[in-house]
């Protein structure tokens, strides 16, 4: 005899993918970002009252841990560069052939004009030509001063140099030639050819380079000292003091020793500002790499992890009328272990203390119009925070 089979309820089937369903939607949900599911989760819905609830995310930042130990110190790395000033030798003008000429009765002299590109960086000027033909005495006027006088014998004359304080941006350069004397019925000549003004250019883009960092209200406000270290490389033969401003102020001026740590001595308050700061660092010549660079912030007291969030005049209005509520809310990571601590807001604390997973504060008379602060400040060992935010409803 065969044994009946028992017929399978569809109705468990169903039951087991309502369950896939329901569970893969709630996976989906919790990767989300906050805002998006806030709005997910109808947290954008009407009320009973029939007032509308909007939910707009005003900051939002993942703390993860944070240690009870605050830091008294703030140390800041910043990128490493090199500073360099070389000088090559270059050709700055060049012309074309040119012919002069005089006899009795005709003479033909030749004016030229150039320019000098960044003046105050280029010396050691020379010029130089050839003469295929040359009778009589040839003589060159820079500037309406006599630069040379000569009846060169040789197609290949040597350079003459260009002293530079007859030289400026703009000059002019006159050629011309002597008379034929008793031999009047003749005539005397130059052929100029290959003629080029050469000098050494220095080049000054490298001589200087700025970096920045950054310092908020709270460091300001506790601001003990600062200090800057770094570490260069050098060509010792090749150096000269490196010059380093903060905020155009002068801070050191010494020649460094080479792949040697470089420390300037502690600064008072006055020389940072509130915001953005700026390091200059200059040389006159040499090649240097500098790397390992730090800025320090020695403060008064210790600090812990601030947050910053912004109010405009429509947000601060609506929130100080009653048309919104503001919260800070903190997600935790598991209700397991106890959490001890405090959430300032622009310095009005709220204790932290319980197993719950999430902390939630409304904070409408606390907040201010512009710029606004939550400071967290750990009392257990360590706190473990997987969001915090600061959410407005309307």
């Amino acid at each position: 005899m065969k044994k009946a089979q028992v017929p399978v309820n569809p109705q468990s089937y169903i039951a087991l993918l309502i369950f896939v369903i329901g569970l893969t939607l709630i996976v989906y949900i919790l990767m989300l970002p906050p805002l998006e599911r806030a709005e997910l989760l109808e947290q954008n819905r009407t009320t009973n009252d029939g007032k509308k609830s909007d939910i707009t995310v005003i900051m939002t930042k993942e703390p993860g841990t944070l240690s009870n130990i605050a830091d008294t110190e703030i140390t800041e790395d910043l990128p490493g560069f090199n500073l360099f000033s070389r000088t090559d030798t270059s050709e700055i003008v060049s012309f074309d052939s040119i012919y002069v000429k005089k006899s009795l009765f005709e003479e033909q002299q030749r004016n030229l004009s150039f320019r000098i590109d960044d003046f105050k960086n280029t010396g050691n000027y020379v010029l130089s030509f050839t003469v295929p033909k040359h009778k009589g005495t040839l003589t060159l006027l820079l500037n309406n001063q006599v630069l040379s006088s000569n009846d060169y014998q040789t197609d290949s004359p040597p350079p003459i140099r260009l002293p530079k304080d007859w030289l400026k941006e703009y000059n002019t350069m006159v050629f011309k030639v002597s008379g034929p004397s008793l031999e009047f019925w003749s005539s005397n000549e130059y052929q100029i050819n290959n003629m080029k003004i050469t000098a050494d250019v220095t080049d000054v883009s490298g001589r200087e380079n700025r970096v920045f960092f950054v310092v908020n209200e709270q460091e300001k406000a506790n601001l003990k000292s600062f200090e800057l270290t770094f570490v260069v490389d050098c060509k010792e033969t090749e150096v000269s003091p490196i010059q380093i401003y903060l905020n155009k102020r002068r801070i050191y001026s010494s020649i460094p020793d080479c792949s040697m740590p470089v420390k300037v001595p502690p600064l008072d308050t006055s020389t940072l500002e509130e915001g953005r700061n700026e390091l200059l660092f200059t040389i006159e010549k040499g090649y240097y790499e500098l790397y390992n660079i730090e800025t320090k912030l020695n403060l008064k007291e210790p600090v812990y992890p601030t947050y910053y969030f912004y109010l405009n005049d429509d947000t601060y209005s609506n929130i100080k009328s009653g048309k919104a509520d503001i919260n800070v809310t903190l997600l935790f990571t598991n209700e397991e272990e106890i959490k001890k601590g405090y959430v300032l807001v622009n310095s009005i604390k709220r204790d932290i203390n319980g197993y719950s997973k999430d902390f939630n504060w409304k904070i409408n008379e606390y907040v201010r119009k512009g710029n606004n602060a939550v400071e967290i400040q750990p009392k257990s060992d360590k706190l473990e925070i997987l969001e915090l935010n600061v959410l407005m409803a309307e």
